[in-house]
């Protein structure tokens, strides 16, 4: 019986950490019209508000595999952003994909979409817009943020 409990308490110790084991999602680099530092800043920001849920896999390695990924999928005839999604995923072996785009509508207009990819489905798992009219960058980073917790929230 003393051997059986021993077993069990060494199986549970080994098995509960799976289960509350976090999605590995690949961050894409902030794009849209900003400065270097305000895209850091942004990062800074999504990857703060996602690392609670999600592993993470992000910086200029990731970056520069990305580049290269969507690179080679544009010189072939039947390019999909869905296969580059595919291949990224695959190579951190993550399971969601994370994308923040920033567009300048009009000077001091923001659009802001978000989206989370869930790669072994296909389909968009959450996928956020927001506009910011007369935006600073701290309104924009209030924004992201806000976005960044919404998606957080998505299961």
């Amino acid at each position: 019986m003393k051997n059986l409990l021993s077993v069990f308490a060494v199986a549970i110790l080994f098995l509960a950490p799976a289960a509350y084991a976090k999605e590995v999602a690949v961050f894409l680099a902030v794009t849209g019209p900003l400065t270097p530092f305000e895209k850091n800043e942004l990062s800074k920001d999504v990857v703060e508000g996602l690392s609670a849920r999600f592993e993470l896999r992000y910086g200029a390695e990731v970056d520069h595999y990305v580049k290269k990924v969507f690179q080679e999928e544009s010189k072939k005839n039947d390019c999909d952003e869905t296969d580059c999604y595919r291949r990224i995923a695959a190579f951190y072996h993550a399971e969601k994909i994370v994308a923040l785009r920033v567009a300048e509508i009009e000077k001091g207009r923001y659009l802001v979409t978000a989206h989370l990819y869930d790669v072994p489905t296909g389909e968009m798992s959450s996928s956020e817009k927001e506009e910011c009219a007369q935006c600073s960058f701290e309104k924009l980073k209030v924004l992201c943020k806000e976005i960044t917790r919404r998606m957080s929230k998505v299961r």
